[in-house]
């Protein structure tokens, strides 16, 4: 079997689309076990990877009502940003 090296990575990852409709869509993604790879953020914003968490959090918050701490755990843990 080969080994596979997927990468996703989101442009405008600080903006108002990710915030949201793309984070809310990968944290279900990660939930049903579809999303296993990393998710590299980008952006012009001088964040840094704590603020990004915090921002998918409150996206998702926002568009769901409610978190589950297990699954964003893996989520946020799946989260670059550069």
């Amino acid at each position: 079997s080969q080994e596979r090296s997927d990468t996703l990575v989101l442009f405008g990852a600080t903006g108002d689309l990710a915030h949201k409709k793309i984070f809310p869509a990968l944290y279900q993604m990660v939930a049903k076990g579809t999303l296993t790879e990393p998710v590299i953020g980008v952006a012009f914003d001088a964040w840094d990877l704590k603020q990004l968490q915090a921002r998918a959090r409150d996206g998702i918050v926002n568009a769901l009502g409610k978190i589950d701490e297990k699954v964003f755990a893996k989520f946020a843990s799946l989260l670059r940003y550069v």
